[in-house]
């Protein structure tokens, strides 16, 4: 495993908050340090995907969906509106 540089930060949790997650840590048999980072990373790849995923939707809008072959005329409206 590769080491990563870390620092230390100071957060202020409210106190219940801080119980439960120490109790959730505790439950899955992890550290509440790991446990934030598990989270945080969670949080932050989420954002990174959906930014890809909008920027792929994006570039599908631009370049549009071709529904006739070049130099294909549209329907008549008569045709599309048959009764």
């Amino acid at each position: 495993m590769v080491a990563m540089e870390t620092q230390n930060v100071t957060v202020r949790l409210p106190k219940a908050l801080l119980r439960k997650a120490k109790q959730l840590a505790a439950e899955r048999g992890t550290t509440l340090t790991a446990l934030v980072i598990e989270e945080l990373t969670r949080a932050t790849s989420g954002d990174e995907a959906y930014r890809e995923a909008f920027q792929r939707q994006q570039a599908l809008m631009r370049a549009g969906w071709q529904l006739r072959e070049p130099g294909e005329m549209p329907p008549r409206r008569e045709a599309a509106h048959e009764r």
